[in-house]
């Protein structure tokens, strides 16, 4: 399932645009300019690479051209036409630009080779600015109407949309500033750009050309890296596409299929799949256990209440007060404290049958298991923090964990101030990717997934060449009452990336006992949008009842696709004026494209009871009324073939229609089955929509002993399998 923003602007797309991205290059001088359906969007700014403390640039004659050359060639992507120059510099320098064009596909591929490599490169240890750039882009209006999305801050939450101009500063540097997305406000073309490698020291930086009164853009190596080796290539990508969702899921698809990440990790990753409970910031057990002695007794209280009011958790996160801390508050061993869980973590795994997401913070310079300190593992220490440059050490931390106290998820949170507090980080070209790789790698081999928090999104693009990373945070700590639950534009990339998006945690009532936060107004709000975020859904309550469970304003549509059948869901709240939301504003599924049509359905809303409140036609628009949090949910469900029947789900549930329970929707002839999973004597009830009366009919499923049944249509039996 997967979450989109639908701020208009984002969302619409025409039917007849094309995504036409081309480049007409000048061999004479290097320079070039880049055409989205024939027209030219972007002009050529200048050459620029770095080396023993000197800036050389194609402008003041100091980077020089010597010779071009064309050839084919074909990757992961297809066969591309690739134009190298090569430019040397006044003190002989060699460095190698590549523009590679795709035949077959909206692909640019603009590469750096530095073939002498460079030393002294840093500018003075900046990281707002690069030691190298190509491709290099004039701001320039051109005449069109454009503008542009960037991703920066910590989560990769502070997204701004602003126009493409050059009297508008444009994001960039050391926290984010890529993908960098470029679209006209017909939203019929749209350009995203970012590095395809060297993600966690790549960067884009303004800057302003002195043979040009528009400032430029370029693409490169963050100017805190000092040293580049010989022949090593940098790489920036540029993808085409119409409307930005469907471009950046493009772009991200390409980009997995470049480093083969599936997405089976992200699938059968138990907790994105099943509900858990959670004692992150936010929590009324973040620090605090209340009434209780300790942590352990704390969690046991809390398998019992759930118990007792059928609350199905299934695993159990365990945040920062769990583990030594040493210097700076940082790690310094990642085990429990007795006075935490006096018989160890695992007496509380064995008692309540929940597996463990463990959070982990940066390590402290007096981590004990660094050489420097008396340890085994090779470390990396500056200042107050610490860092594992061992892949032997991953390997040992979870391999542990996971047999003494089965740990199914490694959560590493801090990433931004890890690599905005150790320098090495910084200088060094390799050392961050080492860093995560090691990780993902230990992580992979023993079946333990990742969830990225607090990332830069320099951490959130490397995560495409990590399979075993397979969610991340997108929103800042939850408190009750505040908008971190804000994340449609986040999941988008997220999204794009393979990475299950995850809003944190929330309380589900309002008022709790012994609580150390506020009162929360907008519980249910919380809920559905954790439900629509296709990542973990982790309430943070008390011992005590739980729930189970384009406008100027903010509207969030999901889809749930089973085999080549899409079921939408349309969440809105925020909205300060009557909308009539069109299918376009839906994003493209596999088998569904509502920019260009919509196969027959029935939008509906309902209540968690299993009550059809209202059921319309689709695809028609949509009323969304004036809301402030008390917001609206619609769920649109495909007419199934000649059946004119419609599976509209279990209706006790925020998400009716879920890849968890339905399988596979198979067809013959007139009739279809739908294959469902679950627990073994679990009662599982279904309702339908039959269009031609009118009417809901609802079919009881009890799952046999094998947990698979199959539900079937126009029939509406439901039989073991």
């Amino acid at each position: 399932m997967a979450l989109w923003v639908a701020a208009l602007l984002l969302l619409a797309a025409s039917a007849d645009a094309k995504s036409g991205l081309d480049v007409s290059i000048d061999e004479g001088d290097g320079s070039y300019e880049i055409l989205m359906s024939g027209t030219v969007w972007f002009n050529s700014g200048p050459v620029m690479v770095r080396n023993a403390g000197k800036r050389y640039s194609s402008e003041d004659g100091s980077l020089l051209l010597k010779s071009h050359m064309e050839i084919p060639g074909e990757d992961a992507w297809g066969q591309f036409n690739s134009t190298s120059f090569e430019w040397q510099t006044y003190d002989g320098l060699n460095f190698v630009t590549y523009i590679n064009r795709y035949v077959n596909a909206p692909i640019l591929v603009f590469a750096q080779e530095f073939t002498d490599g460079v030393r002294g490169a840093s500018a003075n240890n900046l990281t707002n600015e690069t030691i190298s750039s190509f491709p290099t882009l004039l701001i320039e209006e051109l005449g069109l109407n454009r503008g542009s999305l960037t991703y920066n801050s910590a989560f990769a939450q502070y997204v701004s949309v602003d126009e493409w101009s050059p009297s508008v500063p444009l994001n960039g540097g050391i926290d984010g500033g890529t993908p960098l997305v470029i679209f006209d406000s017909a939203m019929q073309n749209t350009v995203v750009i970012s590095p395809a490698n060297t993600f966690m020291a790549a960067s884009q930086s303004t800057w302003q050309p002195k043979t040009s009164s528009s400032p430029a853009v370029g693409f490169g190596i963050i100017s805190s890296v000092d040293t580049v080796p010989p022949e090593y290539y940098f790489k920036t990508v540029m993808v085409g596409g119409q409307n930005v969702t469907g471009t950046m899921e493009t772009w991200g698809e390409l980009l997995r299929a470049l480093y083969k990440k599936d997405d089976t990790a992200r699938r059968n990753d138990f907790t994105n799949n099943y509900l858990g409970y959670w004692t992150d910031n936010g929590a009324c057990y973040y620090y605090n256990t209340g009434t209780y002695p300790n942590y352990e007794e704390v969690l046991l209280a809390v398998k019992s209440n759930a118990d007792q009011q059928g609350i199905p958790f299934r695993y159990l996160q365990i945040d920062s007060w769990w583990y030594y801390k040493g210097v700076a508050n940082g790690v310094k061993n990642w085990t429990a404290m007795p006075s935490i869980f006096p018989n160890g973590i695992d007496n509380v795994v064995q008692k309540t049958g929940w597996p463990i997401l463990a959070h982990n913070r940066y390590w402290s310079a007096d981590t004990d298991y660094a050489k420097q300190n008396g340890g085994q593992y090779d470390f990396v220490i500056e200042g107050d923090y610490a860092l594992p440059n061992d892949s032997s050490f991953w390997q040992f931390l979870l391999s542990s964990s996971q047999r003494d106290w089965d740990l199914w998820v490694y959560e590493q949170d801090w990433l931004y101030t890890i690599y905005n507090d150790l320098p090495a980080l910084q200088r060094d070209l390799f050392l961050g990717r080492d860093w995560l790789l090691q990780m993902g790698k230990a992580a992979a081999e023993l079946g333990i997934t990742i969830q990225y928090c607090m990332p830069w999104t320099r951490h959130i693009l490397q995560s495409v060449e990590i399979p075993s990373v397979t969610q991340v945070r997108v929103s800042d700590d939850y408190q009750p009452g505040n908008y971190q639950w804000v994340i449609g534009d986040t999941t988008i990339l997220a999204h794009a990336v393979g990475l299950a998006a995850f809003k944190d945690d929330f309380h589900t009532t309002g008022v709790q006992s012994h609580c150390q936060f506020g009162t929360e107004q907008y519980p249910a709000l919380e809920a559905y949008v954790a439900a629509l975020s296709g990542g973990p859904v982790g309430p943070s309550d008390t011992v005590g009842p739980l729930e189970a469970g384009g406008p100027n304003g903010l509207v969030y549509a999901a889809f749930t696709e089973v085999t080549w059948w899409t079921w939408y869901y349309v969440f809105a709240a925020d909205v300060s004026g009557t909308y009539a939301m069109p299918p376009s504003d839906l994003p493209p599924s596999h088998s569904v494209f509502p920019a260009t049509s919509f196969p027959p359905s029935v939008a509906f809303t309902y209540d968690l009871t299993g009550k059809v409140l209202a059921v319309q036609d689709f695809p028609s628009t949509i009323t969304i009324a004036p809301c402030t949090r008390n917001f609206q949910y619609y769920a649109i469900a495909p007419l199934l073939g000649s059946s004119g029947m419609a599976l509209l789900g279990e209706l006790n549930k925020m998400i009716p229609v879920s890849e968890t329970r339905f399988v596979q929707v198979e067809q013959f002839g007139p009739a279809f089955a739908a294959y469902l999973v679950g627990a073994p004597g679990e009662v599982v009830v279904i309702t339908v929509y039959v269009h031609s009366s009118r009417t809901t009919q609802t079919v009881t499923c009890n799952m046999p002993s094998s947990g698979t049944a199959v539900l079937n249509l126009p029939e509406l039996t439901c039989s073991s399998y």
